[in-house]
């Protein structure tokens, strides 16, 4: 299919529509709601059934080859870690048949070619997304819900009457038999200064004087801060605790690589 949105009709749309899998559909919803995605976070987030990681990459391979072809998606120019990476570096997007099929007009939102820093941690998102899922399926957890940028944003007023919205990446909600937990989590690229860092953390603490998190989920979520360097955690952790205005047992602060435990024993942290 190689015509533009404006000349695929409804009946057409109803057609290709009608022959997309269950499977198809929560790609393009997953990509929609993330904005971009590489072939590898769809494979490990869609594909974790397939006999083998080959034949998980090849069926991954076809399915967003045919989305290609159909215009469902397209692939950014750019891709993560260069060309020797291969099939699993490209970076997708909404094509734009797929954005008439996956989002609302509301929601619907036109592409433009993100910035580096923007895309780097788009994607870094994506994979705190993927990993909690992959966690999830090893039967460590179970994912409740997650729900990702602006689904996880709440607008509040401040004490001082002001107008906020607080914007957590994602929002989590993880169980197992033996506890209920709920996250904020943040994921941090190492390209703002601490004080933007606390400021968000100060925007949690108005947040949490409010009481709507605690009528919405029972309890005040903790905010888990995912960032790149181990010394970059100690920094944040270090100025949370010298900082008066901030209860710093609200917040995990860990590298990425250690999501997986933190999530799995939290009350270790």
């Amino acid at each position: 299919m190689t015509e533009s949105s404006s000349r695929v009709s409804r009946a057409q749309l109803r057609v290709l529509a009608d022959g997309l899998s269950a499977r198809d559909w929560r790609i393009l919803r997953f990509v929609a709601a993330h904005r971009f995605a590489t072939t590898r976070n769809i494979r490990e987030a869609f594909f974790a059934d397939h006999a083998s990681p080959l034949a998980a990459a090849r069926a991954c391979i076809r399915v967003l080859d045919r989305h290609l072809r159909d215009r469902l998606l397209g692939r950014l120019d750019r891709r993560v870690g260069g060309v020797k990476h291969g099939s699993s570096s490209f970076i997708w997007h909404l094509d734009v048949i797929g954005a008439r099929l996956a989002t609302t007009e509301q929601g619907r939102r036109r592409l433009t070619i993100p910035s580096a820093d923007f895309l780097d941690h788009t994607l870094a998102v994506v994979g705190t997304h993927v990993a909690l899922l992959t966690l999830a399926r090893t039967g460590v957890v179970t994912a409740e819900r997650i729900d990702i940028e602006t689904a996880a944003w709440r607008p509040f007023t401040t004490a001082h009457g002001t107008a906020s919205v607080l914007k957590p990446d994602l929002y989590v909600h993880l169980s197992t038999p033996e506890y209920d937990d709920h996250w904020y989590v943040e994921v941090d690229r190492g390209t703002e200064h601490l004080p933007v860092l606390l400021a968000k953390c100060r925007a949690y603490t108005a947040y949490r004087a409010t009481g709507r998190a605690q009528a919405e989920h029972g309890v005040f979520p903790r905010v888990l801060w995912l960032l790149p360097t181990q010394r970059r955690v100690a920094a944040l952790r270090a100025a949370l605790q010298d900082d008066p205005r901030l209860d710093a047992r609200l917040f995990v602060v860990i590298t990425a690589d250690a999501l997986g435990d933190t999530v799995a024993d939290p009350l270790d942290q």
